[in-house]
């Protein structure tokens, strides 16, 4: 019997000891924050954690700073910026937080650091999309309101989807209730990197309050915008990273985004720029892991815009409701209706979506009875439109189907009901303020001089279509 219980508690503490073995080989170490952007100078302290961790030391900083030390009773670092008159010192880099396991193992986080960053403050200018246009940057934007001033209880932030990833960098909740994001540049032209992303702001639960489009684009909407009579239109549908028509690859960067009628949220374009039937180029979240959008059909419950603001990556399809993703909800309330711009109204500040009133006396420019139309203007994906003295090339970016989400952009049953397939390479769509009406141009291969363009054309809100603005 003794022998029996010597054995178990050997045993036991076998047991016990492997245990802790195990236990003592994971461990993590963590900064509050991602990023810190500081000015000469200056000081900040920065938390940092750890689970299962003995000791805490930094083990590399940017060229030119100070290594700090850790402070485990308080559990921070203060991070201190080199002096204006330092020399040799790198503007922006990481520090590296080092901690080690009770079993020996090493671990690490890191906090991007800059100096003098510029800042883009629209904290105070209300709207669903933010054109970002300045490289290198942090901008800031109010999380915790909507546009039309409705508070919301904003407990963290995510990225939704980003064509790319680690293209929205350091997404973070400030205590003031603003969301600040930094926006890389190009190393060659110190331009912004160019791109889409929708940012959301979640509550506790992680259930999405609100979201953002950003729109990183080299663009100044005020300085290249189009007088059309009445009307400041800007020059290029939202989410248009390029207006050029020189390659393949920057035509697709000149499709831009699709939109649902009535709704805030964009929809990525195509992983082709020839679509028919088209899938979505690939997405990512904040951290690196696929995105998709989902075809969801239409109902009482998904046809609403409380669902469609908690759900933006479901496109709400509608083939047996005369196309309309919408079921009994008033558009006028919610929607893009009116000269007045809604809470759902997709544009950046100052702008709203335009009305069919906006793209009255456009005109094609390009010669239809060209003796080689029918194949130069077939590669070309978009018209020269002409109001005025005032021209601008409009992009033939297709749609995204109402009974499927799918883009397509060489034939539309809308347009042509008994034409062959190949008589219409191009199309493309712009939304109006207007419920269910769209302004419309196309491309007809078989006579040239058939192409046309209107902007009364009536087609199912639940489609995918191109948006422009114009100034409120």
């Amino acid at each position: 019997m003794k022998f029996w219980k010597l054995t178990a508690a050997l045993l036991l503490a076998l047991v016990g000891f492997a245990a802790c073995s195990d236990d003592d080989k994971d461990g993590s170490v963590d900064f509050e924050r991602d990023a810190l952007f500081m000015t000469w100078g200056a000081s900040e302290t920065v938390g940092v954690s750890g689970v299962n961790i003995a000791t805490f030391t930094i083990s590399a900083v940017p060229e030119g700073w100070e290594t700090p030390e850790v402070n485990t009773k308080t559990m921070s670092v203060e991070i201190v910026a080199p002096a204006a008159d330092a020399d040799n010192v790198e503007s922006s880099g990481n520090v590296t937080l080092r901690g080690v396991t009770h079993g020996g193992d090493a671990v690490y986080a890191s906090l991007f650091v800059s100096l003098d960053t510029p800042e883009v403050d629209y904290s105070t200018q209300p709207a669903n999309c933010y054109i970002a246009n300045k490289g290198g940057a942090i901008y800031r934007i109010n999380a915790t309101a909507t546009p039309d001033g409705t508070r919301i209880a904003t407990d963290h932030l995510d990225v939704i989807w980003q064509a790319s990833m680690n293209y929205v960098k350091y997404l973070q909740l400030e205590e003031d209730g603003t969301a600040t994001f930094f926006m890389a540049k190009n190393d060659d032209d110190d331009t912004v990197k160019a791109g889409n992303a929708l940012i959301g702001a979640f509550d506790a639960n992680d259930n999405l309050l609100w979201s953002w489009h950003i729109w990183a684009v080299d663009y100044d909407a005020d300085e290249e915008a189009l007088a059309y009579g009445d009307y400041t239109v800007m020059s290029r549908h939202l989410g248009q990273l390029k207006n050029v028509t020189d390659t393949e690859a920057n035509i697709l960067a000149s499709y831009g985004l699709y939109y649902q009628w009535g709704r805030k949220d964009p929809f990525p374009g195509p992983s082709t720029y020839n679509a028919s039937k088209g899938t979505t180029v690939t997405l990512f979240d904040g951290v690196s892991n696929t995105v998709k959008i989902a075809a969801v059909a239409a109902d009482a419950e998904t046809g609403t815009y409380s669902y469609t603001n908690a759900h933006p990556t479901h496109f709400i399809t509608a083939s047996d409701n005369n196309g309309a993703w919408d079921m009994g909800v008033s558009s006028e309330i919610r929607g893009w209706n009116g000269s007045e711009k809604s809470v759902n109204d997709p544009c950046p500040y100052g702008w709203r979506v335009a009305p069919a009133e906006a793209f009255e006396g456009l005109a094609i420019v390009d010669d239809l009875a060209a003796e080689n139309a029918a194949t130069k203007y077939a590669k070309q994906y978009g018209w020269t439109l002409k109001m005025g003295e005032v021209e601008s090339f409009y992009f033939a970016a297709g749609r995204r189907l109402y009974a499927d989400a799918l883009i397509q952009n060489i034939y539309d049953e809308w347009l042509t009901r008994n034409v062959a397939l190949e008589a219409q390479p191009w199309v493309g769509y712009t939304w109006t303020s207007e419920g269910g009406n769209a302004f419309a141009f196309w491309f007809n291969k078989a006579n040239p001089t058939a192409s046309a363009l209107r902007n009364d054309l009536k087609i199912g809100t639940a489609n995918g279509l191109s948006v422009r603005c114009v100034k409120e």
